[in-house]
């Protein structure tokens, strides 16, 4: 065979490649054996063309130039489209499945300058009675005891941070009757 078949089966064993390389996890390895095959065709393009017809050479490489970057494009196009790609790709979350997530941040970011009361020790998170639900808070700094009035300083995303109230110390256990909300969060195993 001469030197211009070579360069348009090596050209087309290089295209092969690199579509495999897209298909196939290899490590980079079909991407080495593809450049040096792509290599290989323009070296025997150059060979066969570059003393008798300049033209024929530069019209392969610039052919070669713009053939390379549309069979890539076309093969991440199909990609996702096959069965394996669409088991390797993640489709992004319905709606639905976030609303919960949207309607939760809506809420905690409503709570901003209420004040609340402490249900466990904040150290530095811990469960918060704020307008009659138990919400999971994090103390701004520090710990805090249970029974201390907090105010709730911001809320992001799904954390509500909190901070003693400005002259609010813990309650004693004769200040206020004992709730059903007071009652303590954990199981007695005994």
């Amino acid at each position: 065979m001469d030197y211009s078949t070579w360069a348009f089966l090596l050209l087309a064993i290089g295209v092969m490649l690199l579509v495999a390389e897209v298909f196939i996890p290899s490590g980079g390895v079909i991407m080495i054996l593809a450049a040096l095959s792509l290599i290989g065709a323009l070296v025997c393009a150059g060979n066969a063309w570059w003393s008798s017809s300049p033209g024929y050479f530069w019209g392969f490489a610039t052919s070669m130039a713009l053939l390379l970057p549309i069979v890539i494009g076309a093969a991440f196009y199909v990609w996702p489209r096959t069965p394996l790609g669409k088991r390797a790709i993640l489709e992004a979350p319905a709606p639905h499945e976030v609303a919960s997530f949207v309607e939760q941040e809506e809420r905690y970011g409503r709570m901003v300058g209420q004040y609340g009361q402490t249900l466990t020790m904040l150290n530095p998170s811990g469960i918060v009675r704020i307008d009659g639900h138990r919400v999971h808070c994090r103390s701004e700094g520090g710990i805090l005891d249970s029974g201390v009035r907090v105010r709730v300083i911001s809320a992001q995303g799904n954390r509500v941070i909190v901070r003693m109230a400005e002259g609010e110390t813990a309650r004693s256990a004769d200040d206020e009757p004992a709730s059903e909300a007071d009652q303590p969060l954990d199981f007695d195993l005994t």
